[in-house]
């Protein structure tokens, strides 16, 4: 990725007066001004005045939205931003860094109110990951079918010199800056160009596009977008299940698009495949225990109800027939889960659905990775049913689709545990058997061998893995705060020794951050998402997380034990007391105890977010 400001000219730029902030474009006339009083908006307008920057104005890429923190609200910007490439000639942007203009008379940017700057770290965090996109003409809250206007509610269009802008109705399940943009809705009766400019729309997940030279006759783009829905967003074992409207924690599109140029014509093939907790209301709280046992809470009447709303929302958005893959055991309180979300599927009758539970880890026992056949021979048919979409643009005009061949008609939903890891791999082996279709019906390779993992042609193979790595990795660290185990396989074909050594760091770095660190994490997202209202909570980052208490706690205890235990168990006459094998049993007995305490009294040492504590 390059530095937009190389690429890009900066032509949005605001100044800061006594009473208002002015935005305005070289591009456009339509200006924003907004009107505010001791940090706070007092009134929003329009004018249509041309004009040029002097020296004090302050350019930006896009306004991401208004936030009220403690004391001020606060405009934040995208001042520094790295270009990631093109689809179909509309630029794709990444967040390098957000910054933050109070609303007071003549606010300097990140001049921060000091009651406001606990708030405004915890916006840094989230915004520090460099996980969020935007363009400026493509709409990457929806799928590209989508966005090229198949669908009558996007067929809005404004040409300005930018280019051919695509702000019709974003999907709002996925604007990552919903709520904080809101402030500019009021304008879509009155003066739509003015929305249709400074509405810039970001998600949440990530955008790698990469060009690849097959052969003579023939080249192509490949593109990975990831986009995570908002409605349910969360951390690892603070947020699972869906909530009363149906909405799944972790749910995400994964959206593969090839762009095929031969010398006789240019096409485009779009893949949509779906991840997402299991959909009904369970949780699994974080108990100290390497891996919390799970609970399902709610009688069955209520949690078929929540199914049947979940898969409802998707085929009104993915078309009617859903392929659902669970990868969870078939042992322990995964087996439990899974019974249960096999008796919900069989309740939901108004969607057509493909079920199959695939236990991942007894499949793939002893890194048989090539095991993963059986599970896509069980879906062949119904993925020739779902297919994709195709169509060829015009070679004159990226603007226009010449003809539309196929739609996709349904849609692969993949879920584990975390719907991470295990659904990482399904999802690419997936994703590279909709790749080969394409290719041998293109004549670019010409045998289908069946195998999962059939090599893509040329360079094609390692830009697929390295896609897929990195869309792993990107997913696994925004839900549980590393980046995601098994991407040996995913990276290379198969699972190695270093991978798994890789993998137990990973794993347990995941126990430190899930147990002690993810209520603040979760407090962060939900201050980012406009869940947790800053002027209404008192809240700040612990110097110390419950870490430090609990080694405390555990030195204390033992120091107890190891030191009244034998006063208990022995007499001072006996010959056994100053043994080292009596001392190892007084210490192993100890430790158990400890240990038992410990899980009993886990709620001292874990913290739980905002929103838990009432």
């Amino acid at each position: 990725m390059v530095d937009a400001k190389q690429l890009i000219p900066m032509k949005r730029f605001l100044e800061t007066q006594q009473d208002k902030i002015k935005l305005f474009s070289l591009d456009q006339p339509e200006q924003i001004h907004i009107y505010h009083n001791i940090g706070r908006v007092t009134k929003i307008e329009t004018k249509s005045i041309q004009e040029q920057k002097s020296n004090t104005s302050i350019g930006f890429f896009a306004v991401y939205g208004i936030m009220q923190l403690k004391n001020w609200s606060y405009l934040l910007l995208v001042t520094e931003a790295n270009m990631v490439g093109q689809i179909v000639q509309r630029t794709i942007l990444q967040v390098e860094q957000i910054s933050f203009l109070p609303l007071v008379s003549n606010g300097r940017l990140n001049d921060i109110h000091a009651d406001d700057q606990a708030y405004c770290k915890m916006l840094k965090e989230v915004f520090s990951t460099r996980t969020l996109y935007f363009s400026y003409e493509y709409d990457l809250s929806n799928p590209f079918d989508k966005v090229m206007g198949n669908n009558s509610q996007f067929g809005t269009q404004q040409k300005t010199s930018e280019g051919l802008h695509y702000y019709k109705i974003p999907n709002h399940r996925f604007v990552y800056n919903w709520e904080h943009i809101k402030f500019l809705n009021q304008f879509q009766s009155t003066n739509l160009p003015a929305l249709q400019y400074w509405q810039t729309i970001f998600i949440s997940g990530c955008v790698m596009i990469r060009y690849c030279k097959l052969n003579q006759q023939s080249d192509c783009f490949l593109i990975l977008v990831s986009r995570r829905e908002t409605l349910r967003s969360g951390r690892r074992f603070v947020q699972r299940g869906c909530d009363q409207d149906g909405n799944c924690t972790n749910f995400a599109e994964t959206e593969q698009i090839l762009i095929l140029n031969r010398q006789e014509s240019r096409d485009i093939y779009s893949f949509v495949q779906t991840r997402g907790s299991m959909p009904f209301n369970w949780q699994q709280q974080p108990t100290l225990k390497w891996a919390p046992k799970a609970s399902i809470i709610g009688d069955r009447s209520y949690n078929s109800e929540l199914c049947k709303k979940h898969f409802e929302k998707c085929a009104e958005s993915y078309q009617q027939l859903q392929i659902i893959l669970n990868l969870i055991d078939k042992k322990g309180t995964q087996k439990m889960l899974g019974e249960y979300f096999t008796s919900m599927i069989s309740s939901v009758k108004t969607v057509k659905t493909k079920y199959v539970w695939f236990d991942f880890h007894h499949e793939c026992r002893n890194m048989k990775y090539e095991n993963l056949s059986k599970l896509l021979n069980e879906i062949k048919e119904d993925l020739k049913k779902s297919g994709y979409f195709h169509a060829e643009i015009d070679k004159n005009n990226y603007n226009h689709l010449s003809n539309i061949h196929q739609q996709q008609s349904g849609v692969v939903r993949t879920n584990c545990m975390d719907c991470l890891d295990r659904t990482n791999v399904v999802q690419s082996v997936v994703s590279r058997n909709f790749l080969l279709q394409v290719l041998n019906q293109s004549n670019i390779i010409h045998t289908l061998t069946g195998e999962a993992l059939q090599v893509l042609p040329n360079d094609l193979e390692q830009i697929f893995r390295d896609q897929w790595t990195k869309n792993a990795d990107i997913m696994s660290v925004l839900y549980s705060g590393t980046g995601a185990l098994k991407t040996d396989f995913t990276r290379t074909g198969k699972r190695t020794f270093w991978g798994s050594l890789q993998d137990g760091k990973n794993s347990l770095h995941r126990y430190y951050i899930n147990n002690f660190v993810d209520a603040h994490n979760q407090n962060c997202i939900d201050l980012a998402l406009g869940k947790l209202e800053a002027d209404k909570v008192n809240y700040k980052k612990p110097k110390f997380n419950g870490v430090l208490q609990l080694f405390i706690f555990i030195i204390i205890l033992m120091y107890i034990m190891t030191s009244f235990l034998p006063g208990l168990v022995l007499n001072e006459q006996s010959a056994y007391g100053n043994s080292c094998l009596m001392q190892l049993f007084i210490f192993g007995i100890s430790l158990f105890i400890t240990s038992k305490i410990l899980l009993k009294t886990h709620y001292l040492f874990i913290s739980k977010p905002i929103r838990d504590q009432n």
